[in-house]
């Protein structure tokens, strides 16, 4: 038997990460929204309370990213993602028995806190260290996978809540950190050299880049271009994820919306599979362009005299297209722009910066939404998702300019 674990190869690596991943986005972020009204309800409060609870969960996932990117880099993705989904188990059981607002607020923290050991930046971590072929691939086709979280978990997380209760519901999600997603996370850990970092410090065994790194002397400024980019369009992913079926809501689409909201996952999956093939060749830099302006063509859709079913088709096609590729992104375009070696570390940097900004957009869009609004809440969507776009711009002609000193491996 471990034998086999140590034959796998990245298709079975990518399979087990794609597995862990359903289960990690879907129980610890898609869930939220569905769950909030009945928690809510239990505990006296507003909804409006726990999604400011989540936001400061996302500030303090920021903080802690960059440490743990480190740690990645130092001990190996596939160990601190095992260990990660333990302390997952543990601390979504404990939700699922809190006995008020404050002991749920502090898990929630402590939850999002450690996110980043077990969901993308850490499965890309854990990519461009045991793949043996070309890490963008291998980055595409875990996205691919997990684009389903949302397709299943939506509607899984309200049946589940009729039926169980929220508490029963995360006492369900619990399990499934520990007899799925932790047991995946230590076969790929069993896998030859899983456990090695020796290739996050850029070793010889690391297979070469299809993209030529841009010189050092441009990677500060192009760090800082990234990071802000990233940090744009995640204020709108982080926003319209959490409030997706309240955004379908404000067209009256009643009972459709979840139906219409079921389309994002199908999306993510077709824009992922048209990058595996149709523009596997293109520098990542191209997608995240195209990203940028779905994020922003999603809300302007809902603004436009549309008729409800059509805006809201519209809506999370391309929401499901913009984010599809964003996921693919923000590992893909960090590996081509500044090699692989050591990135976890940078993988945690950027994070930081996603998180960090991202982190009041639940709270403040409901907010706004309230105050004046969700058209003008929609409308501050379009501006950060279009002030993203223009933020990727000027990395165009350093990445020419890296190419054609550079020689692009075949």
């Amino acid at each position: 038997m471990l034998n086999a674990w140590r034959a796998w190869s990245d298709r079975d690596v990518v399979l087990a990460l794609g597995g862990s991943q359903i289960v990690g986005y879907g129980t610890l972020y898609y869930a939220y929204a569905v769950l909030a009204p009945y928690v809510a309800r239990d505990f006296g409060v507003t909804q409006t309370t726990l999604f400011a609870i989540f936001s400061a969960g996302l500030a303090v996932g920021g903080a802690t990213a960059p440490r743990l990117g480190a740690l990645l880099d130092r001990l190996g993705a596939a160990r601190v993602m095992t260990f990660g989904s333990l302390v997952a188990a543990v601390l979504v059981a404990l939700l699922a028995m809190a006995p008020g607002i404050a002991s749920f607020a502090l898990l929630v923290v402590l939850i999002e806190a450690m996110g980043f050991a077990i969901l993308y930046d850490a499965s890309f971590t854990c990519l461009a260290q045991v793949a043996k072929g070309e890490v963008r691939r291998a980055i595409t086709a875990l996205t691919l996978i997990a684009g389903f979280a949302s397709t299943i978990f939506w509607p899984l997380t309200g049946w589940l809540a009729e039926a169980a209760g929220w508490r029963g519901t995360y006492l369900i999600f619990a399990a499934m950190h520990l007899v799925a997603a932790a047991p995946l996370h230590l076969l790929i850990l069993r896998r030859r050299g899983a456990g090695h970092t020796r290739r996050a410090a850029g070793s010889e065994s690391s297979p070469r880049p299809r993209w030529t790194p841009l010189p050092a002397a441009v990677q500060a400024r192009a760090f800082r271009l990234v990071g802000a980019a990233l940090a744009l369009s995640g204020v709108v992913i982080v926003a319209v994820g959490v409030h997706m079926i309240a955004i379908l809501g404000y067209r009256d689409l009643g009972h459709a919306a979840f139906a219409v909201a079921m389309l994002m996952g199908p999306s993510q999956v077709l824009i992922r599979l048209v990058d595996a093939t149709l523009w596997r060749n293109r520098h990542p830099l191209g997608p995240a362009l195209v990203s940028a302006l779905a994020l922003m063509a999603a809300p302007a859709a809902m603004l436009l005299p549309l008729p409800p079913l059509v805006a809201g088709l519209a809506f999370a096609v391309l929401f499901g297209t913009g984010g599809g590729l964003s996921s693919i992104v923000r590992g893909a375009l960090p590996v081509a722009l500044f090699g692989a070696g050591g990135i976890g570390a940078q993988l945690g940097r950027l994070a930081a910066i996603r998180n960090i900004t991202g982190a009041m957009a639940p709270f403040a869009w409901s907010a706004v939404a309230a105050a004046a609004g969700p058209a003008a809440a929609l409308w501050v969507l379009v501006a950060l998702a279009l002030a993203g776009a223009a933020t990727l711009l000027p990395l165009a002609g350093p990445v020419r300019a890296a190419a054609a000193a550079g020689v692009k491996p075949a």
